[in-house]
């Protein structure tokens, strides 16, 4: 972290009474630094490595986006100076709202990180056709979380309704409905990890199923494309040598995940959070090897994954083509 900085900024945020829980603090951002910004959970993880190597001269600064942030705005600024030079975002998210002139799309991130719990059951679940006439509820639904559990039922050849106002829970279908958190009221819930851990920490809910699992069937493969690493276009022309460099060490960090401790990797990531005043989403003793695991921390380079984010993208293009849109090949880096 940029240490001196901060302390001149935290300064002035208690001088005017901003570092709180009710308004955030933010360090200003030197100028002619690379930005690396990225939302709160298993993206911020994945650059955790780098996070905690960061210096004050290293030239480079990452911000972790977290509470009620859209991280699209890190990159759809109408001053486009503002905007970050690489940006973790959602695939939906980046097929949509980036703008494929100033961004290059130049690898996945994490390939999966949802998972089913329940406070009332505790079976696993095999296959999503034994969700029918059950309730799940699903937070972010209308983002990828949501649209991929469709994905999943569609593929499995399962019927799903969503509901809302004027519609019933039926008896045949899988229900889904749209949660902003966990309170136990229905049957089961479809949570990002490493969220996942601090629920079944409490010993109130289990961990009953695991939708990279059931996306992909019988066919024995795990996963999706969930979250992409965009980079600006100027930036990989310009800087091409020193931003290939960066990139290898982004997609090499994970590995540091199952040798750090679990409070080296939440220091890493509490330390560069945009608002001062933010709640982590996970906590240190929760960081186990297992839960590392589950956050689907896998990078891939874009031109090995072009395959698979086209056909995932026209899977929730399908669904609602209003959160996705396809990418043309010049997208990818």
């Amino acid at each position: 972290m940029k240490l001196r900085r901060w302390i001149a900024v935290l300064t002035a945020c208690v001088t005017v009474g901003l570092c709180g829980a009710a308004a955030g603090c933010s360090e200003e951002v030197a100028e002619g630094e690379v930005t690396v910004y990225m939302p709160d959970g298993a993206p911020a993880l994945s650059m955790a490595k780098l996070m905690a190597e960061d210096t004050e001269t290293d030239g480079v600064t990452y911000r972790v986006v977290g509470g009620s942030v859209d991280i699209a705005l890190k990159v759809t600024n109408r001053d486009k100076e503002k905007n970050a030079d690489f940006c973790i975002l959602p695939v939906a998210t980046a097929s949509t709202q980036v703008d494929k002139d100033e961004y290059k799309l130049v690898g996945l991130v994490t390939q999966g990180n949802m998972y089913l719990v329940s406070n009332k059951h505790s079976e696993k679940i095999e296959n999503l056709a034994s969700l029918q006439g059950k309730t799940v509820g699903v937070v972010k639904i209308n983002n990828v979380p949501g649209l991929t559990m469709k994905a999943a039922l569609n593929r499995q050849e399962v019927a799903w309704q969503e509901l809302k106002e004027g519609i019933s829970a039926s008896g045949s279908l899988v229900n889904l409905q749209g949660v902003a958190g966990v309170d136990g009221s229905f049957e089961y819930y479809l949570v990002p990890e490493p969220n996942v851990s601090k629920l079944t920490a409490s010993g109130k809910f289990h961990l009953v199923g695991d939708l990279q699992s059931l996306y992909n069937g019988d066919s024995g493969e795990v996963g999706y494309p969930q979250a992409v690493l965009v980079a600006k276009t100027e930036l990989l022309t310009e800087r091409a040598e020193w931003a290939k460099a960066f990139i290898d060490k982004i997609a090499a960090a994970g590995d540091w995940l199952y040798t750090a401790s679990g409070e080296e990797i939440f220091k890493a990531v509490q330390s560069h959070y945009e608002d001062k005043g933010v709640t982590p989403a996970f906590a240190a003793e929760n960081l186990s090897a297992e839960t590392i695991a589950r956050c689907g921390i896998s990078f891939e380079y874009a031109k090995d994954a072009r395959g698979k984010i086209d056909g995932f993208l026209q899977e929730l293009v399908e669904i609602d083509s209003s959160k996705a849109s396809l990418i043309s090949q010049n997208f990818y880096w």
